[in-house]
């Protein structure tokens, strides 16, 4: 399965109560996951269920959840607007005032409604927890939309990375090739060089056995065959990391190898003798940076 993208977006829409009600998700790079909610105030009691569902989902990234309530979409004051228990203890205290006060308990329809705002519940009251049944889906849609985005997303990252750690790979063993074929003709110039000095500076006969012993600490300087051994462990193991790749939590490990990397790749440069050498070095460090670039982005 390719890496995830810490970036996307997914938004979902419904209609409740005569409202319009638009659920927007949407995530950018972050160390880690930090989820923030901006909900109308009628929905401000969501944010717990928002947070729960996000991290049950979402691994890494900052994800911004909005939470929007459109304009009515039919008239606000409909059925669904009256509380029905409210409705019938102000037509009641209308009954009891019209017998005290006319001696005739009758009550008519319009007489009730002037007091529409005794018994009309607002959004607030309408948009509470009871609403939550038909709320969550639409946020659970949303979320699930932005976690497609960023796998997508993730696809095209996975590829370019692939393809970044084949490059790296090729010129780890070119750099090898170079030292295979150079280390001979390398000690050779050396003990050229010991011997002219010892010549130069007049201190006698050389001594063998030392010059054996100088000879093979310069060769141990510029050995760089651990740095390219340990090079081709780290590239394997982001292959390995990269094949087991989930939804989340692979761009931690991606990025210690790739720092990992670096540091065989410094010294490799320290090391190196070859002007060569020195040019795949360059070339491997830009591969990297790439690869960190990418790195930097998948969850």
């Amino acid at each position: 399965m390719p890496v995830m993208s810490m970036t996307g977006f997914g938004a979902a829409q419904l209609e409740l109560h005569g409202r319009s009600v638009r659920v927007e998700c949407k995530s950018v790079n972050h160390r880690t996951l930090e989820v923030r909610v901006h909900a109308a105030r009628e929905l401000r009691w969501l944010e717990p269920h928002v947070l729960r569902a996000a991290r049950a989902r979402l691994g890494r990234g900052r994800v911004d959840v909005r939470l929007e309530l459109g304009a009515a979409v039919e008239r606000q004051g409909g059925f669904d607007a009256i509380d029905a228990a409210r409705f019938d203890e102000v037509a009641g205290r209308l009954r009891e005032l019209s017998e005290a006060s006319l001696g005739s308990g009758t009550v008519t329809l319009s007489d009730v409604l002037a007091y529409r705002s005794h018994f009309e519940r607002d959004d607030a009251e309408r948009f509470d927890e009871s609403a939550l049944d038909a709320l969550l889906p639409a946020v659970e849609q949303a979320l699930d939309r932005l976690q497609a985005a960023r796998r997508s997303e993730g696809a095209g990252i996975d590829d370019d990375l692939r393809g970044h750690l084949r490059d790296l790979g090729a010129r780890i063993e070119q750099v090898d090739a170079l030292d295979e074929d150079e280390r001979p003709a390398y000690r050779s110039r050396i003990e050229t060089r010991l011997r002219q000095a010892v010549s130069d500076f007049g201190v006698g006969q050389l001594d063998e056995e030392r010059l054996a012993q100088e000879l093979a600490y310069v060769a141990e300087r510029g050995d760089i065959s651990e740095e390219l051994q340990r090079a081709r462990s780290h590239v394997e193991r982001l292959g390995q990391v990269l094949d087991e790749a989930g939804e989340d939590g692979v761009g931690k490990k991606i990025d210690f190898y790739l720092q990992e990397l670096i540091r065989e790749v410094n010294t490799m440069g320290s090391k190196g003798h070859l002007a060569a050498q020195s040019d795949l070095v360059v070339e491997m460090k830009s591969i990297i940076e790439k690869m960190r670039e990418q790195s930097a982005n998948v969850a």
